[in-house]
């Protein structure tokens, strides 16, 4: 078994950080590494925890491996126009299960063509924002068609999530409560469960980043973005915290296994019968817990904001 504990963005260069601001309690302790998993309660966490140390095999995210009729170098013309093949990250697009001939898709932008080769290289199945942007888009395509751009994002994604009044706990590098600093550190995978804002329009989510590594362990931390097709437009309209998970490691025991403290969380979102100028309001919810959170749409901003 693969004891690999930090996430692969750490390996980057990021230094580990060594003062850990904990929960007053862990989840449950482990008395090794291999046996942590048993005690883990969300399947958020332990998704993390077969990817991290078990080095399980990952779905196409964000769909690299792209269908029929996409190419990355049509992907970029039409998301980024003018946009450097040199510096193209990856292009990625997957059908839309609720919204049929539909697609979404991405095109990670790094910052050089140097970038781009050596985030290519390590980072294949994903969008790190140290060194890229990410452009999103909606295509239709009709049987036997080619694929037709609906709507875009105007510029690269930079809407940062708040963690503040969250019920899980937030980033490291988000304490100090730089605004910026809510930018995740990477676009992981589109979330497609079909978030019906209105009657007759449906948003589709993208699951974004942030991890951190610690002496002998490592954090992550997920965030969703809805996203909504408003004409050719394509705007964030939702973001909000959906997990956290951290592995300490503890004592070491006599028989050269050490123990490893689990904390961990994750939420729920609902969309609810209740509307607010037509669009049904938001619940978060914690998973295996009472916590709550209400999200209503608001005409002066043109998103949701939490009441």
């Amino acid at each position: 078994m693969p004891h690999s504990v930090l996430h692969r963005p750490l390996l980057a260069g990021a230094l580990l950080a060594l003062a850990v601001a904990l929960p007053a309690r862990a989840e449950g302790t482990a008395r090794s590494i291999d046996q942590a998993r048993g005690v883990l309660k969300t399947p958020e966490a332990r998704a993390v925890y077969d990817r991290e140390i078990r080095g399980a095999a990952q779905p196409d995210g964000l769909g690299v491996r792209l269908p029929e009729g996409f190419t990355a170098k049509g992907l970029l013309a039409a998301l980024v126009p003018g946009g450097d093949p040199a510096a193209l990250v990856l292009a990625g697009a997957r059908p839309w299960p609720a919204r049929p001939d539909s697609y979404v898709a991405i095109v990670c932008v790094a910052r050089s063509a140097a970038a781009a080769a050596n985030e290519r290289k390590y980072w294949p199945d994903q969008c790190r924002t140290e060194q890229a942007q990410a452009w999103f888009g909606v295509f239709e395509r009709g049987a036997g068609g080619q694929p037709r751009l609906l709507a875009r994002t105007r510029g690269p994604v930079e809407a940062p999530t708040s963690w503040a009044g969250s019920n899980l706990d937030s980033p490291q590098a988000l304490e100090g409560g730089d605004t910026q600093a809510g930018m995740p550190e990477s676009w992981l995978r589109f979330d497609l469960a079909p978030y019906r804002i209105r009657d007759d329009e449906l948003a589709f989510g993208v699951r974004a980043g942030w991890s951190e590594g610690y002496a002998g362990g490592g954090a992550s931390f997920e965030a969703l973005y809805l996203f909504r097709v408003d004409g050719e437009a394509l705007r964030v309209v939702f973001t909000a915290p959906m997990m956290y998970y951290k592995m300490i490691a503890g004592d070491w025991n006599k028989d050269g296994t050490r123990n490893h403290d689990m904390y961990e969380g994750s939420n729920l979102l609902n969309v609810q019968g209740a509307a607010t100028a037509g669009f049904h309001d938001l619940q978060l919810r914690e998973r295996g817990g009472k916590w709550r959170r209400t999200y209503r749409w608001s005409e002066a901003s043109r998103n949701y904001v939490a009441r």
